[in-house]
């Protein structure tokens, strides 16, 4: 992983800690998932220690055990909020800002944090921080939208964070793939069960439980629910289920996919002119680069080999090479041959 700054890599610790309520995490065990080079250590400390005294330890707890530091998240809200792409830090820094009014669980957690973090960056990252903020504001959640859609967006927010609160169904209205037929035929009121928030690429989806089948997810995208009101039904809360939600969005299964992930080992080779490109756009966390003699770059990750992955890689044209698995080469096979029989 390339060089985080100090706010970049505090921003990474908080979100780790805060969205695995359930773990303890020493200084080592939050290097190792982060992919902090240990040279960085002593920076790491002074971040948990920064974290952890914010408020009196309001947001982070600290359990010292001898010599060794354990932190766990002091909240109960904030592991319903997922973000599978947070490498991208300075961009989720804004996007996280942008976002934190309509998370009413956390959202003055979140602007105290980003403000004491703003407060303490350099002059020079401030100031990256205010353009990328004057840049994406208007932009990043309703992009597209008029600014008059904005409060009515928050409140449906509000509502399925409510929801997934209460253990309560949600009843919707969703605008479905048949939007060009006209508001009559794309959008239909159906009752939905809200497990949980899931923040990809600057979008928000709900992720839910389906009612006819037994343990299945699925998700709706946020942007496309037209209206939304709590429901008097209740549910309950399967955590086999939660827990297959997180192994899906940890492979990148959580959509175009199969309900049970199955992860494999992928190699991608990549001409080294993307190489900034790949560090802004990562497709999981488990993704890690290095730089080959041959001046390539090597990506490894564990992933789930669905459409989703084939429309990441081809999205890098002809500057990308998948060494294995043969399944992954085999599904570009085969997009290939498609696109050589409408185009050939």
């Amino acid at each position: 992983m390339a060089d985080m700054t100090r706010g970049e890599r505090t921003v990474q610790l908080f979100a780790k800690v805060i969205s695995n309520p359930d773990k303890k995490f020493t200084v080592s065990d939050l290097m190792t998932s982060l992919n902090v080079p240990e040279s960085e250590r002593r920076n790491v400390q002074r971040d948990m220690r920064f974290l952890s005294e914010m408020d009196a330890g309001r947001y982070i707890a600290v359990d010292t055990v001898g010599r060794t530091a354990y932190y766990t998240s002091a909240l109960h809200n904030a592991e319903r909020l997922l973000f599978p792409n947070f490498e991208n830090t300075m961009l989720h820094f804004v996007f996280l800002k942008r976002i934190a009014s309509i998370y009413p669980a956390t959202s003055e957690i979140i602007m105290q944090l980003l403000g004491r973090i703003e407060g303490c960056l350099p002059p020079g990252e401030r100031k990256t921080l205010s353009q990328l903020g004057s840049e994406l504001n208007t932009k990043i959640l309703f992009m597209g939208t008029p600014p008059d859609i904005e409060e009515d967006a928050s409140e449906k927010l509000r509502t399925v964070l409510q929801a997934i609160h209460e253990h309560r169904k949600i009843e919707v209205f969703y605008m479905g793939a048949t939007t060009f037929m006209g508001p009559a035929t794309s959008q239909r009121l159906s009752t939905r069960i809200p497990l949980m928030i899931i923040v990809y690429q600057n979008e928000i989806y709900v992720a839910c439980e389906s009612e006819k089948v037994k343990g299945a997810t699925y998700t709706l995208k946020f942007r496309r629910i037209v209206q939304v009101k709590l429901s008097k039904e209740t549910f309950v809360e399967d955590p086999k289920v939660i827990d297959k939600l997180r192994r899906q969005v940890a492979s990148g299964a959580a959509f175009m996919s199969e309900q049970e992930p199955h992860p494999e080992d992928i190699e991608i080779e990549f001409d080294w002119k993307v190489g900034n490109y790949l560090m802004e756009n990562k497709f999981n966390r488990s993704m890690h680069m290095r730089v080959l003699r041959n001046a390539k770059i090597l990506v490894k990750m564990k992933a789930e080999v669905n459409q989703l992955l084939v429309n990441w890689i081809t999205s890098f044209s002809t500057t990308a090479r998948v060494i294995k698995p043969a399944s992954l080469q085999k599904r570009l096979q085969e997009y290939g041959e498609y696109l050589q029989s409408i185009y050939g």
